[in-house]
């Protein structure tokens, strides 16, 4: 087998060339198939709960599956091997242009790039910025952007690449919302070992042995409040609760005994676990550049690159939560579903394939027209653009001050450093 090309990912892109490219990993736990999982938790009615659901395996009824990392988490994941680019100075991802807030405080200077934010480059942190003085939701940079449609997402990829990329949703403007669909999907569900109507999550909790003593309690007011009086860590209402009782568990001395309620929740046994991610190019033949046939599929065929690459790199390091921890069972499986079921399988993507891939992607762009009229402002531009909001130090909840966009050389940028 060889690696996909960018010859393969130019013909996909073009109208009547393949639907998608899917990969698929199975994985089991790492301690082995008697050990146990931790899937993803969401909110209960009462308590937090894990999500079952029924899928077909290929077996003569669907099996019961449950979900361990679910689509918007996933892309989440793959995002952020585009910040740890930028983090590291390494690789053509770290050169991606991007929006950054900053928020100053009492305790420091916190920063966070587009891609850690929840609605990306439409994020209510952009939004209620400033810029030279003036709501950010005015500059108009900033509003080319958001006036882009999927006839035209220019003005947006300029500015915001990962808006595009991964989707996003303009929801809180009063008109010309504009919704971009996710190009990539993927998720992660654990074929349940008990496939009966039992309760298949494992109810038990950890303890805490306190070498003081089991229960520790204050008894005289006056020591409870020297004890908390000068703590500079405890919150008001932590310190006044405790004042009042003199009982150490709230203010964390003291041992927990073991629980088995059943709304602790410890994890779950399963016999299989899937991972699939889906690169849609149907999707992706939607999105228009205002570039002409040609340019807007360069510009396609950079998006694809892109995707890949962020998610080969994901993969090098593919952690899903505490107490999940997994191993592959065999290659990923990657194949390109062409027309009239026809398929062809490539070998697994890889960080140093996918960079590869993704610089050829970057120079076909910049050698059709896809990107004339952006020379300097694009991927490994001389000028990258910054956003940056500053709150002032009495903390305000309204984010105010000032917000600029700084013009940075490229070499610049490997000394940010920014994390989710």
């Amino acid at each position: 087998m060889r690696n996909i090309s960018i010859d393969d990912i130019n013909a996909a892109i073009l109208n009547g060339g393949a639907g998608s490219l899917v990969v698929r990993v199975e994985l089991e736990p790492a301690s082995g198939l008697d050990g146990i999982i931790a899937p993803a938790k969401y909110a209960g009615a009462n308590n937090a709960t894990y999500v079952y659901e029924k899928r077909y395996l290929g077996e003569e009824k669907p099996q019961k599956v449950v979900l361990i990392d679910s689509k918007g988490s996933f892309a989440n994941r793959v995002e952020e091997t585009i910040t740890e680019a930028r983090r590291t100075g390494e690789g053509l991802l770290a050169s991606m242009p991007h929006i950054v807030v900053k928020y100053n405080d009492e305790s420091g200077s916190k920063t966070y790039c587009d891609s850690q934010l929840p609605h990306r480059g439409f994020d209510s942190h952009i939004r209620v910025g400033v810029h030279d003085g003036k709501p950010t939701s005015e500059a108009k940079e900033y509003i080319d952007a958001r006036n882009s449609t999927l006839e035209n997402l220019l003005p947006l990829f300029g500015l915001s690449p990962v808006t595009v990329l991964f989707g996003g949703w303009d929801s809180t403007r009063s008109k010309n919302q504009l919704r971009i669909p996710s190009v990539l999907t993927g998720e992660m569900y654990g074929v349940l070992a008990d496939q009966s109507d039992d309760d298949p999550a494992i109810h038990r909790a950890g303890a805490r042995i306190d070498p003081v003593g089991a229960s520790v309690s204050v008894a005289k007011k006056a020591d409870r409040e020297k004890i908390v009086g000068d703590s500079i860590d405890l919150s008001e209402k932590t310190k006044n609760k405790f004042i009042g009782s003199g009982k150490g568990s709230i203010i964390g001395l003291g041992a927990i005994p073991p629980s088995a309620d059943k709304g602790a929740l410890d994890g779950v046994s399963v016999r299989g676990i899937v991972s699939s991610r889906v690169l849609s190019f149907t999707m992706l033949r939607t999105f228009h550049f205002g570039k002409g046939v040609e340019g807007d599929a360069a510009i396609r065929a950079l998006i694809a690159a892109a995707l890949l690459r962020a998610m080969a790199g994901y993969d090098e390091n593919p952690v899903v939560r505490a107490n999940c921890a997994l191993t592959e069972t065999g290659k990923p499986l990657v194949v390109l579903n062409k027309r009239y079921g026809e398929k062809e399988e490539f070998e697994p993507l890889t960080a140093e394939s996918t960079e590869k891939l993704l610089e050829e992607a970057y120079t076909q762009a910049r050698e059709r027209p896809a990107l004339c009229g952006m020379a300097k402002s694009f991927w490994y531009r001389e000028i990258l653009r910054f956003l940056t909001m500053l709150l002032p130090k009495n903390r305000s909840r309204t984010p105010h001050g000032f917000c600029y966009y700084s013009e940075l050389s490229a070499g610049d940028v490997s000394g940010k450093r920014f994390r989710r």
